[in-house]
């Protein structure tokens, strides 16, 4: 072989290893590009789920204190780079029966955010929110309409959340629950029942007090809904529960 020759082989090897390296680069990038979406896409819907799973934890918890059944309850939750929230005034519940207003009462809620969508303890529910118009109640409210004896009996129990608190990041964070206080209200005699919701989560309780037998009033918007229900026993219980966070 000629010195030209086994130059130009070790050319052609070289240019070999970078057309092969160029390859693999390429690939690599490619993949990179199309599959980290996906998997980030997985990962983010794994620590939703999880959320939900804990929620549901959480309303169990939020259950029995508010009832007075356990005086404190702790629950930690992972974060994994989202955000969890306390806010005592974000929403509230007014009742009103044969045109005598009993009371307008905080619910607030208990959110946790993880890029566009959230899930939410609120008044006793566990709403999962994926945009303004669209969710969907996980988990029912102590709200209840049944019939006892022929006649129409409407409970209402609102838990209502003391405390503003809010964190995010990648760590772990107690959620801590204490009863505050509890009282009972019920007018004597059938009533014709007047509530209403102000929420973000308004949709969501319009289908779930339209499915328990309530009527919805026209005028029900994305922050607000009107439910009636008439002649009927009334039973109202007001829960407050202190929540902070660790």
């Amino acid at each position: 072989m000629t010195q030209l020759d086994r130059n130009n082989s070790a050319v052609s090897e070289t240019l070999g290893y970078i057309i092969l390296f160029g390859i693999v680069t390429l690939s690599m990038g490619t993949i990179y590009a199309i599959g980290y979406p996906v998997l980030q896409s997985n990962i983010d819907a794994n620590v939703f789920e999880s959320a939900e799973q804990s929620f549901i934890v959480l309303q169990s918890s939020m259950k029995r204190v508010s009832f007075d059944q356990a005086p404190v309850k702790t629950l930690k939750m992972k974060l994994h780079g989202s955000e969890i929230s306390v806010n005592d005034h974000s929403s509230n519940i007014s009742i009103s029966y044969d045109g005598t207003h009993l009371g307008t009462y905080p619910m607030g809620d208990i959110q946790f955010s993880k890029g566009k969508k959230s899930i939410s303890y609120e008044m006793g529910s566990v709403i999962k929110k994926y945009s303004s118009t669209s969710m969907i109640m996980v988990s029912k409210p102590p709200v209840y309409t049944s019939t006892i004896d022929n006649k129409s009996v409407t409970t209402i129990g609102i838990v209502s959340i003391n405390g503003n608190a809010w964190l995010s990041g990648r760590g772990i964070t107690t959620v801590i629950m204490n009863h505050n206080s509890s009282r009972m209200e019920m007018p004597s005699g059938p009533t014709n029942v007047t509530v209403q919701i102000d929420s973000a989560h308004a949709p969501a309780w319009e289908n779930y007090l339209e499915d328990a037998g309530f009527d919805i009033s026209p005028g029900s918007t994305l922050d607000m809904v009107t439910a009636t229900k008439n002649d009927t026993r009334l039973i109202v219980s007001r829960h407050i529960v202190d929540v902070k966070m660790e």
